[in-house]
């Protein structure tokens, strides 16, 4: 009996080793929308390229929400938006027209 079990795990080892190997998902390209949202809320102290590359981190998606205005909503398509990042309606945009001051 302890022969045939010695044989059984011998010709799972090779099964159980692969199963531990990462498997790589492929990346998701960023759209001219959202990368447009991106590239309106860079930082000063980052360039566009060190910018694009940090948020591609799912930790910094959601330590970093983009702020979007009235104005980007009339040009760009909300539905075309990537639904991994997170975004806030700024609230600069939402002043009365008609306040006199």
């Amino acid at each position: 009996m302890s022969i045939r079990l010695t044989l059984v795990m011998l010709a799972m080892t090779p099964a159980l080793a692969m199963a531990q190997e990462p498997v790589s998902k492929p990346v998701k390209e960023i759209n001219t929308a959202t990368r447009a949202v991106l590239l309106a809320n860079c930082p000063i102290k980052f360039t566009e390229a060190e910018w694009l590359k940090m948020m591609e981190k799912p930790v910094h998606r959601s330590l970093y929400p983009l702020r979007i205005s009235l104005g980007m909503l009339d040009t760009l398509n909300a539905r075309e938006l990537d639904s991994r990042y997170q975004y806030i309606m700024d609230q600069r945009t939402y002043a009365a027209p008609n306040k006199v001051d």
